[in-house]
């Protein structure tokens, strides 16, 4: 991993990935990149990363709809994303074998239950 000019260690949010991400979230949506995402079987390290920021930011939120999901889903949903974060952290940008790889695609798939429009419509229609 290259050194920025502060001599500050680069991350995953400033390497091209994440900037093709990020113009790939501007173009087609949040939505149809996620899905896109949650779609494969492994992810890169910035598509991880990626799916981890919308978690916080739906998670973060503490709307009402979060409210009619079922406490039990939710909680595991962050079981499955504490996980994730205790192997990957952004400033080692480790790579990962294959198995490795495909447990934490697993995990953050299942934590995306909640995040996804199909699911929340289906929240809205809950009474």
């Amino acid at each position: 991993m290259e050194d920025n000019f502060l001599g500050i260690p680069s991350t995953v949010f400033g390497s091209q990935e994440w900037m093709e991400l990020e113009k790939s979230e501007f173009e087609l949506g949040p939505e149809q990149l996620l899905q896109e995402i949650t779609d494969k079987k492994t992810w890169s390290n910035q598509e991880i990363l990626w799916v981890l920021k919308r978690l916080i930011y739906y998670y973060g939120k503490k709307d009402a709809l979060l409210k009619k999901a079922p406490p039990e889903r939710l909680m595991l949903n962050m079981v499955d994303v504490l996980r994730a974060f205790y192997v990957i952290f952004d400033i080692s940008d480790p790579e990962l074998d294959e198995n490795l790889r495909s447990y934490v695609c697993t995990k953050l798939t299942d934590a995306a239950w909640g995040i996804n429009s199909s699911t929340r419509e289906y929240l809205h229609k809950i009474k």
